[in-house]
């Protein structure tokens, strides 16, 4: 037997489970070479997204407002 208590908890799960199948999560690769942010060349041949600390912190501000 289930009470209001447990309807509601379905209810929030199917919603938040909903909300995530929604979220981008995909990050992209960065295959120029240079930082994403400022452009400078960045010497590791890794995908690197930015050049430096500094950048990303930068960036990732932008990107949040």
């Amino acid at each position: 037997m289930t009470d209001e208590i447990d309807i509601a908890n379905d209810q929030v799960q199917k919603q938040l489970e909903l909300t995530m199948r929604t979220v981008n999560t995909e990050i992209k690769k960065n295959d120029t070479g240079e930082c994403i942010w400022c452009g400078e060349t960045i010497k590791e041949k890794d995908n690197r997204r930015w050049c430096s600390v500094d950048c990303r912190d930068e960036n990732q501000k932008y990107e949040r407002k």
